[in-house]
């Protein structure tokens, strides 16, 4: 009698296979001549095959069908070349044949792709949320480059052998190399992998590893490859650079390496095997990141390539994010150099103009004293020469004079710069106090400032004297010049080496050829008198430090005014 079994059908579309087993293991079609594409009448074999009875699982499963019990069991096999995944229901005789039971072969194979394919994509994103992830901790570029090759061949993320970063320079004119991760041969390969294997990390877990220790040394050999490397970007024949240039990722192969300079390239890697992916992020080209897998051999696929890609996306925003942080933390370093500068040169102009009033009230002070005492003073002289010795006023004479003499040399220090200051001498650089003194003539009225000439020579020369009193000499001489030229604009000034002296020209436009000359004789009056207090100063404070002031052609031509100090010995 024919066996009637009632069964539901299957949830899916997947094809069926129902069969018929007897106790002596001897199958029966009942339906289904075709199954995953196979063509079950013409090669009866195949339903062993399908079936394996010999599995121990699935003998338990009809063993207990024949024992009265409805059993399901999931199992792989291969037939035809091809991996199929399969649901075997097992069902007891509902017609009082114990010794036959039926079986239904559910194909789950399209289930399976599904399921793997959904896996690796939620494998995929995790792997790019963790690095994210890390990326966001950190805005250091070579953290974040380590991050990427991470992420890109440990084994729990991307798992390609090898990955090499090329950043591009400011200008985007040529990719060098940065850094590289991976094994160089297969033995080491081996053994790095086996040591992941049995840790067992996952890639949040690797990136910590990576923070707490120093980097490996198997990277030695790959970091020297991409050391090596600088590519220009205007090299359109380079492999590398099109794929930058057309921001599209590629897998390199041999019908893509044509050409003297990409064979020798892919020489150095080793390889004609390998994924390019530019790093492009919305301030453009940040670089290439490369992956191979030299040691392995797998193939790279479109598929990895995708999952790179958009790997390679949050890379370039990261990278971009730290060169611009960089960038910041430069520009804020600049700004609080200007600052401090600013600061320096507003307490050494307060300073310099602070002892130019100190040392006109005490020039001011000496000269009116100096004057009634030189009176005093040379009367008792005079009385002195027409008196003797016996007569009785010639010791008050004697004592009058004697006190003034004491009262002038009194004021002479007391009408001396350099003593009345109190001095803070160093050794400073000569160019440094040149454009220091410039900065500080500027001002919201006259923004204008002289011109500096300076060459490599002169920068490293230094002298000894007190800042303070070198800017309230320059501060005196430079206003001279520029009242005389009509503006800070129309003067220049030099630096340069004269034997042991550091010499400071300052020098006039073209409009103004006879600028030194006319200043120098508006120094002094007709009677050789200095015209004016403050440049008395400023004289006295060059001839304090052995320095000097005059002026002197060169090659015949026009006159130009200089100051000049004598150098430290280490720089003579």
């Amino acid at each position: 009698m024919p066996v009637s079994v009632e069964i539901a059908p299957p949830k899916t579309e997947n094809p069926v296979l129902l069969l018929r087993l007897n106790d002596k293991y001897e199958i029966t079609v009942l339906q289904g001549e075709r199954f995953a594409g196979l063509t079950l009448s013409n090669e009866p074999e195949l339903i062993n095959r399908i079936l394996l009875l010999n599995d121990p699982a699935i003998k338990l499963a009809v063993t207990g069908a024949f024992e009265g019990k409805q059993q399901m069991v999931r199992y792989q096999t291969e037939v035809g070349g091809q991996i199929l995944f399969c649901e075997l229901h097992c069902f007891p005789s509902s017609n009082g044949y114990p010794k036959e039971i039926t079986c239904l072969i559910v194909n789950r194979t399209n289930d399976e792709a599904e399921a793997t394919e959904l896996k690796d994509k939620v494998y995929i994103l995790d792997i790019i949320s963790q690095a994210v992830g890390a990326f966001a901790e950190t805005r250091n570029l070579s953290e974040i480059l380590r991050i990427v090759l991470l992420g890109v061949t440990a084994g729990p993320g991307l798992s390609f052998n090898r990955g090499f970063v090329l950043l591009s320079n400011e200008a985007r004119t040529y990719l060098w190399g940065c850094l590289a991760t991976g094994p160089s041969t297969a033995e080491e390969a081996g053994v790095i992998w086996q040591d992941l294997a049995k840790r067992s990390l996952t890639l949040e877990e690797i990136l910590r590893l990576y923070k707490s220790t120093s980097q490996n040394a198997a990277d030695i050999q790959v970091n020297k490859l991409v050391a090596s490397l600088k590519i220009s970007l205007s090299d359109e024949s380079n492999i590398i650079v099109g794929a930058v240039k057309s921001g599209h990722s590629i897998i390199t192969g041999p019908d893509l390496t044509d050409g003297p300079g990409n064979q020798k390239l892919l020489q150095e890697f080793g390889t004609d095997r390998m994924a390019i992916v530019p790093l492009i992020s919305r301030d453009g080209l940040q670089g290439v990141l490369l992956a191979d897998n030299l040691i392995s051999h797998k193939p790279i696929t479109a598929a990895n390539l995708e999952v790179l890609k958009i790997f390679a996306r949050y890379a370039s925003d990261a990278i971009e994010n730290s060169r611009l942080y960089g960038r910041l933390e430069q520009q804020i370093c600049r700004l609080k150099e200007a600052n401090e500068k600013i600061i320096q040169s507003r307490e050494n102009l307060i300073k310099a103009e602070k002892l130019s009033s100190v040392a006109k009230m005490a020039l001011d002070v000496a000269h009116e004293i100096r004057n009634p005492l030189t009176v005093i003073g040379g009367y008792a002289n005079a009385c002195l020469r027409k008196i003797t010795a016996d007569d009785s006023s010639y010791k008050y004479f004697e004592i009058i004079s004697k006190q003034s003499g004491r009262i002038e040399s009194a004021l002479d220090r007391f009408s001396s710069v350099v003593t009345l200051s109190e001095k803070k001498e160093g050794r400073f650089r000569l160019v440094n106090l040149v454009r220091e003194a410039l900065v500080m003539l500027s001002n919201s009225t006259n923004p204008d400032l002289p011109l500096l000439v300076a060459d490599a020579s002169t920068l490293n020369l230094s002298v000894f004297l007190d800042q303070g009193l070198f800017y309230q000499t320059m501060l005196v001489i430079l206003r001279k010049s520029s009242e005389m030229v009509d503006g800070m604009a129309n003067i220049s000034v030099k630096v340069v080496r004269n034997g042991e002296t550091g010499v400071i020209y300052i020098m006039g436009g073209d409009n103004f050829p006879e600028f030194a000359e006319k200043f120098y004789r508006d120094l002094r009056d007709s009677k050789g008198e200095l015209k004016n207090q403050e440049m008395a100063v400023a004289l006295e404070i060059l001839q304090h430090y052995g320095g000097g002031i005059g002026i002197i052609s060169e090659n015949k031509g026009p006159m130009h005014l200089y100051v000049e100090f004598p150098l430290c010995k280490e720089d003579m």
